[in-house]
């Protein structure tokens, strides 16, 4: 099956997460690839308290976005330093939902290499992402 890719060309939060859900909710068949950044932005999660969770002092003193996604999960800070990305798919096989499923494509489409291992006794994995760079070369003497 192939994967369609889509980039929201937006640094604004609340597009990009919309953008997002609409492909969500909308899609047709097949697999979605979505890259975004956000500016700014402090990002919580569904079921979160957002003022237990954000300093509202600092945020309106750096003009920092507050956004709530549709999904759980905890609070996290976006800026142009970071690229989102959503893989988004059916269920389908749920043996085959692990993070190195959707992690390893945007990897190495990126050029870098991902070692993904899983730990204790519960599906529970991380990932190394490592740049792939030839080795440096010892100086000739």
């Amino acid at each position: 099956m192939s994967v369609t890719y889509l980039e929201t060309g937006s640094q604004n939060p609340y597009y990009n997460l919309a953008f997002e859900e609409f492909v969500l909710t909308h899609r047709l068949e097949g697999e979605y690839l979505l890259l975004w950044q956000n500016d700014n932005t402090i990002v919580v999660g569904q079921n979160q308290n957002t003022e237990a969770e954000i300093n509202r002092a600092f945020v309106e003193a750096h003009q920092i976005h507050v956004v709530r996604r549709s999904t759980g999960g905890g609070a996290v800070y976006h800026d142009l330093g970071n690229l989102n990305y959503s893989f988004i798919t059916g269920v389908g096989d749920a043996e085959r939902l692990t993070m190195e499923r959707f992690t390893r494509p945007v990897v190495e489409a990126l050029g870098l290499r991902i070692q993904v291992e899983e730990l204790c006794d519960r599906r529970v994995e991380w990932a190394l992402v490592e740049k792939l760079s030839p080795e440096p070369e010892q100086e000739k003497e």
